[in-house]
């Protein structure tokens, strides 16, 4: 089967585009880009070209552009060529630059294809590309997931050359007389990649010929196996995890009841950003004590009797260290109140029209007793306050206690302040501050509902 039929065909058969689609390629000028340029266009398929000169060869990377914009006159395809300054972008985002490199590659595919009306990018990473990611991945212990390698499809972006070698695509521009641009980059050895294709690959390919068939055929029954471990942890997902307001709640028992608890452990937190070590010592800290505080860039995770409790950073910061919620008496007139969690609910009423209800949502307090503004905010360690109907004060610690609220649960707490005491510990218990007497002439109502 010549090369043009095998591309057609693994298009086709892979769904990477129809006859209809309009395709943006990614060209650096290579040969594997290069290659893809001209099958695309013997395949009678709407292209365009992206080129990005990221600047860190100099005159080489000028060539490449030059080069570029060469072979869409040839082709007679429109070029978009963007210019990059990756060394200041790697600095400012504290990356490296290969992954400022690839960053930047990838929004630029997304802004042409939004704007110029392209269905899917094609890049031209090739089968060797593949082994090269594999044997990267299995160096760093990425797990199943990173040994599978590179998706033919992943959401706009396609790989219509995984179906070649090097050696195929090289012998095919050769027989072809197409020229292409040398990445000499790619011949030195600073960077990982490219250790493994100088040095280390030469080397496998002189202990077993057929080596890289048999890897690449590792890969696929990889793929495989990784979907059937994919609907494994799914079904585990669902009798282990489940969701609290904004949080996340994690069984133990759960987990624990899993053939391989820390794997399924490791698969739910890694979607929160946990790193390898942290996830290790979560692990090992599940018969620890409650308490426990782990945080990702994004998540925090909070070990709480039999569960892990992952929620938000922006969620659970203590609201105490936000700005509270002022209640004015024009504010209880206005009759309504929304804050974080709650939307309080104001009526007056005269000592004659006062009959109360046993309902731990409203709450009752002599309005001529109150003292404006009061206000709404989280609560802070040592708090307490004097709960309706009790003889001693009682601290928030040891209401939260009795009514087991768990540690996000406490977080999600808001008091209602007047004058410096607690009027409301809202939807849990009323203080006993301002109470209805038999000297109160007008009562103000007090109804939460939730947010």
């Amino acid at each position: 089967m010549d090369v043009l039929t095998t591309y057609k065909q693994f298009v086709e058969h892979q769904g990477l585009w129809t006859s209809g689609d309009k395709v943006l390629l990614a060209v650096s000028g290579g040969p594997d880009s290069v290659c893809m340029v001209d099958l695309t266009a013997q395949s009678g398929i709407e292209f365009g070209i992206s080129h990005v000169n990221f600047g860190l060869r100099g005159d080489e990377s000028d060539g490449d552009e030059a080069f570029v914009r060469e072979l869409a006159k040839k082709y007679g395809v429109d070029v978009y060529v963007t210019h990059a300054d990756t060394r200041r972008y790697a600095a400012m985002r504290g990356i490296s630059i290969e992954m400022a490199a690839r960053e930047i590659r990838y929004a630029e595919f997304d802004r042409i294809m939004d704007k110029r009306g392209y269905d899917v990018t094609a890049v031209a990473h090739h089968r060797d590309d593949a082994i090269e990611t594999f044997m990267l991945n299995l160096m760093r212990g990425s797990g199943i997931r990173g040994l599978t390698g590179m998706r033919v499809r992943n959401g706009r972006i396609v790989r219509p050359m995984l179906c070649f070698s090097r050696a195929e695509i090289e012998g095919f521009l050769n027989a072809n007389y197409l020229s292409y641009r040398t990445d000499t980059t790619n011949l030195e050895n600073d960077f990982a990649r490219n250790r493994i294709r100088n040095l280390v690959m030469p080397v496998i390919d002189g202990i077993s010929p057929s080596a890289r068939q048999s890897i690449t055929e590792s890969i696929g029954y990889l793929g495989m196996a990784k979907r059937i471990y994919d609907d494994s942890i799914a079904n585990a997902v669902k009798t282990a995890v489940a969701e609290s307001g904004s949080s996340v709640v994690v069984s133990i028992g759960g987990v624990r009841r899993y053939v391989e608890p820390e794997c399924l452990l490791f698969e739910i937190l890694s979607r929160y950003g946990f790193s390898k070590v942290q996830m290790r010592e979560i692990y090992r800290q599940l018969d620890a004590e409650s308490g426990k505080i782990f945080y990702s860039n994004t998540h925090r995770l909070v070990k709480d009797r039999t569960v892990l409790i992952i929620s938000r950073i922006e969620d659970v910061q203590s609201l105490s260290g936000r700005q509270p919620v002022e209640i004015y008496r024009k504010t209880v007139d206005f009759g309504e109140v929304r804050t974080r969690q709650w939307r309080l609910t104001f009526s007056r009423m005269e000592r004659d029209e006062f009959t109360p209800e046993r309902d731990p949502m409203t709450v009752y307090y002599d309005i001529d007793k109150l003292k404006f503004p009061m206000t709404v905010t989280g609560w802070v360690s040592g708090d307490s306050f004097m709960p309706f109907g009790g003889h001693n004060r009682k601290k928030l610690s040891d209401l939260f206690v009795d009514n087991k609220l768990s540690i996000a649960d406490k977080d999600r707490v808001e008091i209602l302040r007047c004058n410096g005491e607690i009027l409301w510990v809202i939807g849990i218990r009323a203080g006993n501050y301002c109470r209805v007497d038999a000297n109160t002439k007008q009562i103000l109502k007090i109804s939460a509902n939730k947010s």
